[in-house]
């Protein structure tokens, strides 16, 4: 048999460029050095994709035309994002959506949308329509029109028997004709075939080749994905189950990669080199990359500069003058600060956003599609406030709002029932709106409308309070768990799982659901704890640098919790750069922090002064207040009100266009009588129901000297729970809740009862408790049970994580596993197995335990392979081994070369070993 494959002639004849193994003989990884190709430096890695820098789905757009490929990614996004939220609510919709994409793209029509809505179906969990359907069987009708891709996923499907019948050789076939048209999946699948011994039918091509064939598949064109694929093959190459362990090879893709503008890539590179032996270390190739990952846009954490500094071969000098200044080499208020990890931008300060948008058009054209849901239509309301402004845009977004309610969106629902609070004058309005809340909560459980509810009954309603229906909904609220904590920065910090599990819990649980505040708060925890990993700070930091809100909640509480003048000044200089990725929405914020650091300076004055102009046209009220207190001429009411009326005629047009809750207050005073009481009715529709905005009605009614309406609103106050109490002792609502409420459970308390409800990991969690000596709870019996029961369904890791708990458990948790069950044979089978880890707990179970000279014959060679297998911690107890001739003849080169191999993987103890291996043997 001979075929084409990727530009290539493979057949029998092939056999010339490695061994042919018969087929269903086991084959160990191969020896391959695939050498990345040699290509002048470029910074590709770093270049937005193809129209990705044009437009920003949800902020100023210019004059863009919405051409048919912008329409295409706005359909593309729309389909994963809407399959990602829910894909059986949205199935009709996405459906239809499927259908657009076609009739815009020829490339997807045909073949490739009937893929998509296999998906849709599947992700939709519509199984048996799609089966009665038979789409997928139809796809296998058409299989010569599949693309390789194509081929693979249509390969598993009757590989695994998705929804048809099983064909083990049709899904071959699928896989050898993806492999041959250079799929580096398919070759990477057959690769590890031929390794498990596994024949695949009509494929001659021998190992090696198969190997060469899925690098060069998987490296693929030059694009901005090279990178990741580039730091595919060098895990690859550490891995060693498909290629033999090779770390010079792994360091020579990663070099390719910081060459393509990888700054991880540039990094790793300098890690490499740090770690190196003497004569493999280069540290000129070094201080290269460690430039190049500079100019990439690296920013070096404590540990990283810790690693350089400590190595020795770089100086703190050589370090600035590369790097320059960075932030994170300061001196934070936190050893593990997130702040290196956002991923931070630069806006345009864009005032009033182009009404006429791509966003908006594409939101128009999908509104008159007959499966438009109502979210499409609350989409748009709030696209046209966003451009015309809260009171210009309301006519127009409430009569889209009210297709969005026939049409069944919460969202949409809600948001209509907060226009109406407005007409609270109109009985027929202010019961619509009422009824709208109540449905929101009744159909769809939606808790943010019970505190809308609250608020409307203690606040809004013209005979507010209501005390008994806002004291309802406001135990209901508090029951969902999603209120907010009400808590400073600083109580936030001194928060323990011990002392305030429930606000801990909250924290937690609104942070993973997206809420704002949640999120910044959980991001502090974080990173106070010292114990925090690398990559829980990078996983927050993702999750919080796409929310314009949530990064000025954390840039707010670095404020607050900055108790130096340096970490002062490094908190104003990040939020410099969160106002720079932000734009408008954070110019107020910057301009408090620099007022209360900065304000005496000349330049930080007029910038100030620029920045609450900016704010200022968006309709900030506060922005448009301070504004008017820094330009008055003094502190005197006659000066104030002097300058408050030049600065509310400065920005009048805006407060009447889109003036929020503060910016309708500044206005008041300065209004014709009939157009008062329309202020006071947005503004109630607006506010938030707590003491700070009732103040603000009623110092606004007692301007325009109206004492029936202020005594109204000092009413409404004294209702609030506690009154003025807890602000004036600076207590929040849950301390004073939590008075006398019982202690909380204790860390053992609280995993016991995981343990009764059947928790995941409370078993192992509990011997954590039980087994260590140093603590109150050691108790072996205890320990021993719960050890076993996590064997007991113990695989793959948590076997790993048993054989060592067992291994290094004091002696007395051993004594009890003993005589319950035979460990050695539990670890003996684990090894034979076949798992590295494994290999090793029972080589060093033989070896703890040895009791003749074959004991620590068998533990060496279990290290041996275990060490074979690319495992570092056997790599670095087999180089003990044979240096001290433990169970082998001593061979102190051979046990040198593998703790090279050790340290090569990072391994923390292998150059210290080594080191003292060699002072040993005078190497």
């Amino acid at each position: 048999m001979l075929r084409k494959l990727a530009g290539l002639e493979i057949g029998l004849s092939l056999g010339i460029l490695g061994i042919l193994l018969p087929f269903g003989a086991l084959a160990n990884p191969l020896p391959i050095d695939f050498l990345p190709p040699s290509i002048s430096s470029r910074d590709l890695c770093n270049a937005p994709a193809a129209g990705e820098a044009e437009f920003h789905t949800e902020h100023g757009l210019g004059d863009l035309v919405l051409t048919d490929e912008l329409r295409l990614k706005f359909l593309v996004r729309d389909i994963h994002r809407l399959q990602r939220q829910d894909a059986n609510r949205w199935f009709e919709f996405i459906n239809a959506l499927i259908t657009r994409r076609a009739q815009l793209d020829d490339s997807f029509a045909g073949v490739s949308e009937e893929f998509a809505r296999v998906a849709l179906h599947i992700k939709a969990r519509r199984l048996e329509e799609l089966r009665s359907i038979n789409l997928i069987g139809q796809l296998r009708v058409r299989s010569d029109e599949l693309s390789n891709n194509q081929q693979l996923v249509l390969a598993r499907y009757y590989r695994e028997g998705i929804l048809v019948p099983t064909d083990l050789p049709f899904a071959q076939e699928m896989l050898r004709e993806a492999a041959f048209g250079g799929n580096a999946r398919a070759l990477t699948e057959i690769a590890r075939m031929q390794i498990r011994g596994e024949m695949l039918e009509g494929w001659d091509a021998p190992l090696d080749l198969t190997v060469t064939l899925a690098f060069g598949g998987l490296l693929g064109e030059l694009t901005p994905s090279v990178c990741k694929r580039a730091e595919r093959i060098a895990q690859e190459y550490l891995k060693g189950d498909i290629v033999v362990a090779n770390p010079d090879m792994a360091h020579a893709w990663r070099k390719f990669a910081a060459d393509m503008g990888g700054v991880k890539a540039a990094w790793r590179v300098v890690e490499y080199h740090l770690n190196a032996d003497a004569d493999r270390k280069d540290l000129d190739e070094m201080r290269t990359y460690l430039q190049r990952a500079a100019q990439l846009g690296l920013s070096p954490d404590e540990r990283q500069t810790s690693q350089l500094l400590a190595s020795g071969v770089i100086t703190a000098q050589e370090i600035e003058d590369i790097l320059g200044f960075n932030q994170s080499q300061d001196r934070r208020r936190v050893q593990n600060s997130m702040i290196p990890y956002f991923d931070l931008g630069v806006r345009k300060n864009d005032v009033v956003v182009n009404e006429d948008s791509v966003r908006l058009q594409y939101l128009r054209e999908l509104s008159a599609m007959p499966e438009a849901p109502g979210f499409v239509f609350t989409d748009l309301a709030e696209e046209v406030i966003a451009r015309k402004g809260r009171w210009a845009g309301e006519a127009e977004a409430m009569d889209l709002l009210e297709v969005a309610v026939t049409r069944g969106d919460e969202t949409g629902m809600q948001m209509l029932a907060r226009f109406l609070i407005r007409y609270r004058d109109d009985p027929v309005r202010i019961n619509r709106a009422e009824n709208l809340l109540l449905d929101t909560v009744s159909r769809f459980g939606m808790a943010s409308s019970m505190q809308v509810l609250e608020g409307l009954y203690r606040c809004q309603l013209n005979d507010a309070p209501r005390k008994d229906a806002a004291d309802l909904w406001a135990r209901n609220y508090a029951a969902t768990g999603q209120a907010a904590v009400q808590a400073s920065a600083t109580d936030i910090l001194t928060l323990s799982p011990f002392r305030s599990p429930e606000l801990l819990a909250r924290i937690q649980t609104q942070a993973l659901q997206g809420r704002t505040q949640a999120r910044a708060e959980l991001a502090q925890l974080l990173q106070s704890n010292p114990l925090t990993s690398e990559a829980a700070l990078r996983l927050w930091a993702k999750r919080i640098s796409p929310s314009d809100k949530a990064l000025e909640t954390f840039v707010r509480m670095e404020m607050d919790l900055s108790r130096t003048p340096a970490e002062r000044a490094l908190a104003i200089e990040f939020f410099r750069r969160v106002y720079l990725n932000n734009g408008v929405t954070s110019a107020l914020d910057l301009s408090v922090a620099l007022l209360e650091d900065q304000a005496r300076e000349p330049d930080v004055a007029k910038d100030i002064i620029e920045m609450l102009t900016i704010a200022g046209n968006r309709g900030e009220g506060a922005s448009i207040r301070l504004k008017s207190r820094l330009l008055a001429k003094s502190t005197s009411p006659e000066d104030y009100a002097a300058s408050a009326f030049v600065i509310y005629d400065e920005f009048k047009d805006v407060i009447e266009e889109r003036g929020d809750f503060l910016g309708l207050i500044f206005a008041i005073p300065f209004l014709p009588a009939n157009r008062v009481d329309d202020y006071f009715d947005r503004a109630a529709s607006l506010m938030g129901c707590e003491n700070k905005d009732a103040d603000e009605m009623g110092d606004a009614y007692a301007i325009r000297q109206d004492p029936e309406m202020v005594y109204h609103w000092r009413n409404v106050i004294l209702d609030f729970d506690g009154g003025h109490l807890l602000s004036k002792l600076k207590l929040v609502d849950s301390q004073v809740r939590l008075f006398d409420a019982g202690s909380a459970p204790d860390m053992q308390g609280v995993v016991a009862r995981n343990l009764t409800e059947r928790e995941p990991n409370a078993d192992l969690r509990l011997y954590r408790l039980t087994g260590n000596p140093d603590l109150p709870g050691f108790d072996a019996q205890a320990a021993a049970s719960h050890l076993l029961a996590v064997l007991e369904e113990a695989q793959g890791d948590e076997l790993v994580w048993v054989m060592s708990s067992y291994r290094t458990a004091h002696e007395d948790v051993r004594a009890q596993i003993d005589q319950r069950r035979d460990m050695a044979a539990v670890l003996r089978n684990a090894a034979n197995a076949g798992d590295n880890r494994a290999r090793f707990e029972y080589a060093m179970h033989l070896r703890d335990r040895a009791h003749t000279p074959e004991d620590l014959r068998q533990s060496t060679q279990w290290l041996q392979k275990a060490a074979e297998g690319g495992y570092d911690e056997a790599m670095v107890e087999l180089g003990f081994a044979l240096g001290f001739g433990l169970g082998t003849q001593s061979n102190i080169d051979v046990a040198l070369d593998w703790l090279a191999r050790a340290e090569n993987l990072s391994h923390p103890r292998a150059a210290e070993l080594a080191q003292l291996l060699g002072a040993a043997h005078g190497k």
